[in-house]
Order: C-alpha cells, then sequence, then structure tokens
C-alpha cells in the first residue's frame, strides 16, 4: 500500500520505539530476577525442608510467568540479524532458566540436597 505522494504506507510496527521481542526479552530478564530471588536470594533458604502452600503458589506463580515470556519470545520477531540472534539466546536461557527453578525450588521446598545451587555451591567448595 502506498501513500498518496506514493511514499509507501508505514506498518503498523514502524511507531513503537521498541520490537515485541525486545520487551519480552526484558520481561523475560526482569522474571528472572525475580525466579532467583525466590529460590537463592530470598526466604527459601530459610524454609529449606518446610515449604507450606504460599510458598508452593509463589513457585508456581513465577514459573508460569517465566514460562508465558519464554513462549511469547519465542513466539516474537526481530528487526534485526542482531536481534535475531539475542532472541534465540533469549529463549535458550528462558528454558534453561525455567528447568533450573522449578529443580531448585521443588529442592528447597522438600530440603532435597541435590538442588541446582547446592551443586554448584559444593563444586565451588561453599
Amino acid at each position: 500500500m502506498t501513500l498518496p505522494n506514493g511514499a509507501p504506507a508505514p506498518r503498523p510496527s514502524d511507531d513503537r520505539p521498541l520490537s515485541r521481542a525486545a520487551f519480552f526479552g526484558w520481561g523475560l530478564g526482569f522474571i528472572s530476577l525475580i525466579a532467583l530471588s525466590v529460590v537463592g536470594l530470598g526466604h527459601s533458604p530459610q524454609i529449606r525442608g518446610a515449604a507450606n502452600l504460599r510458598y508452593a503458589i509463589v513457585v508456581v506463580l513465577v514459573a508460569a510467568a517465566l514460562g508465558a515470556a519464554t513462549v511469547m519470545l519465542a513466539r516474537s520477531a526481530s528487526a534485526t540479524r542482531t536481534g535475531e540472534g539475542f532472541r534465540r539466546l533469549g529463549v535458550a536461557f528462558g528454558a534453561a532458566a525455567l528447568v533450573l527453578f522449578v529443580w531448585e525450588a521443588i529442592a528447597v521446598g522438600r530440603g532435597l540436597s541435590p538442588s541446582p545451587v547446592g551443586i554448584v555451591a559444593a563444586l565451588l567448595g561453599y
């Protein structure tokens, strides 16, 4: 479609300063920080082996948000090749983060020792 002066009509996405992939990538990073705070930096070490319903609800909500952000990032398109590379890395990161988050959350809630953070800490000598 062209305008009356012969110029091409702007696409609907041309007026957005940020692509959808960049938006979902930012959201994935933010939700990943929340997931990290739930299992590593927050209250999880204090409840090791004594998870309650509130903990389970928080884990389910964060896992759902992390999964949704990963799926939406996988379904979006980037405007540039560089952006496409970062989008693919973000999808891989999101999938790995989701698996590690659920594994760590279950391990912390049940008091199991072979959690990902525990394995890394043991390898580093902590």
